[in-house]
């Protein structure tokens, strides 16, 4: 039976941030998913704090830490330096990012024609954060054939100033659709393709003079033949300006459109998340660590010899049996209610569905506010694992989880990323706190173990 002093269940921002810290620290680590997490659906950026009324992340953090019931009350005086670790970890990797917790929160447009703040964003999206200046043009290109960005809507939407709060917005906002080359008998074109294609070096080439010339084009003439002048220009695409050679393509867009491009995350699977999971599995197996992503949990075996259960060992299904790691500690990143690690019954009871945890949360009756749009949101959100400092799971009621598990990212009860912008943050401090707290020092004790199914395999 293989083993690693850490088995890491969940390849999410958390987990593998967990993963690395753990691996840095000289651990033995084993990473296993059942399918890639919240990284395929987010926006790339690091959103660390995001509080409608607060001015930098910092201080919305400062408010944050300051609920007790919030896991920045225990993990805020981390943020920083697990902030400056994995922007450094990304930047070895060739994904460079841009903000951090003193930069103003500033409203950037989104693929639906809206606007959400941000301060910490991939350096491909950055220049949407800065201040427009007076007379400064949005150029939005779409690509023709590409139904998850409809540059039309999209400008029509940004051009109303109430969207960009109380900072300054774009004068002019114009659209414009390219025919990108070999795509037009497409019907079906998405976002991975169309950032594989930028990948290319000689499609790109023909690509990205198209998009110079349509733009050129949209600024001299416009939609109702107006000339739009000679002021600054910045130019928003759809975010697919490559996966694997993502940092030429965007050079290149730089060097030759009129304006600086920036990209637009747009519907899962995103693009700028894509970039990031790779990113963080390089430096995963740079550091030595493993990984396996396709099946859930099937069982787990519960050490009971000692006056607290332990975890002993984690299996999930294979082709011919089952794969199982013996292990001296567990870091649980499934991702919450958003990604499946805690579901709901018809009775409306929540399971954690690979230790069968205690979840907090309120009363089934209680879980969704009247107003669907609550500006406060609904309580269910806070859902989660109740935990120490230390990230270890407690019950109020008193009941005993194993000791060797430690509980990190959207599992933690008491935030609402949603309503907080604050899910990366809890994700990349929670998971480097816990992979550095188990580090290497663990050794197997060899005791007895029996054999319980997870959550997931019952389901």
């Amino acid at each position: 039976m293989p083993s690693a002093d850490v088995v890491v269940v969940g390849a999410g921002l958390s987990g593998l941030s967990a993963a690395i810290a753990a691996a840095e620290s000289g651990a033995r680590v084993q990473v296993l998913a059942k399918g890639h997490a919240g990284t395929h659906w987010g926006t790339g950026g690091l959103d660390v704090a995001a509080m409608p009324d607060a001015r930098t992340p910092r201080e919305a953090l400062d408010r944050l830490a300051a609920l007790a019931e919030h896991p920045y009350s225990f993990l805020g005086a981390d943020v920083e330096a697990s902030l400056e670790w994995i922007r450094g970890l990304l930047a070895a990797q060739g994904l460079a990012y841009e903000g951090g917790l003193d930069s103003p929160l500033v409203r950037v447009p989104t693929s639906i024609g809206g606007t959400r703040l941000a301060a910490i964003l991939p350096a491909a999206q950055a220049p949407a954060a800065r201040p427009w200046a007076p007379g400064e043009t949005l150029v939005v290109c779409g690509v023709a054939g590409f139904k998850d960005f409809w540059p039309d809507a999209i400008a029509n939407s940004l051009s109303r100033d109430h969207l960009w709060g109380a900072g300054p917005a774009p004068a002019r906002v114009v659209a414009v659709t390219v025919e990108l080359p070999g795509l037009s008998a497409r019907h079906n074109l998405n976002a991975l393709e169309l950032a594989r294609r930028f990948d290319e070096a000689a499609w790109r080439d023909e690509a990205t003079g198209r998009i110079a010339v349509a733009v050129a084009e949209a600024l001299t003439h416009g939609p109702s033949g107006g000339n739009h002048g000679s002021g600054p220009v910045r130019v928003a695409l759809p975010a697919v300006i490559g996966l694997d050679d993502h940092a030429a393509a965007y050079a290149e867009l730089r060097r030759r459109l009129t304006g600086e491009p920036f990209e637009v995350p747009l519907v899962p699977p995103s693009v700028p998340g894509v970039r990031l999971y790779r990113a963080l599995r390089r430096a995963l197996l740079a550091a030595g660590g493993r990984i396996v992503v396709g099946e859930a949990i099937a069982a787990v075996d519960i050490d009971v010899a000692g006056d607290v259960p332990r975890v002993a060992a984690i299996a999930t299904a294979a082709a011919a049996r089952e794969f199982r790691v013996r292990t001296d500690n567990v870091i649980l990143a499934t991702g919450g209610i958003a990604g499946g690690g805690i579901v709901a019954d018809l009775d409306g009871n929540l399971t954690e569905t690979v230790l069968s945890l205690p979840v907090e949360a309120p009363p089934a009756a209680e879980w969704l506010s009247v107003n669907p749009f609550e500006p406060e949101g609904h309580p269910l959100e806070a859902a989660g694992i109740r935990t120490d400092a230390d990230l270890r799971p407690i019950d109020r009621a008193g009941a005993r989880a194993p000791g060797n598990v430690r509980v990190v990212g959207a599992m933690l009860a008491g935030q609402k990323p949603l309503r907080q912008g604050c899910r990366s943050g809890v994700s990349v401090v929670s998971g480097r706190k816990a992979g550095l707290g188990v580090g290497g020092s663990s050794k197997n004790s060899g005791a007895s173990a029996q054999t319980v199914e997870s959550g997931s395999a019952r389901q």
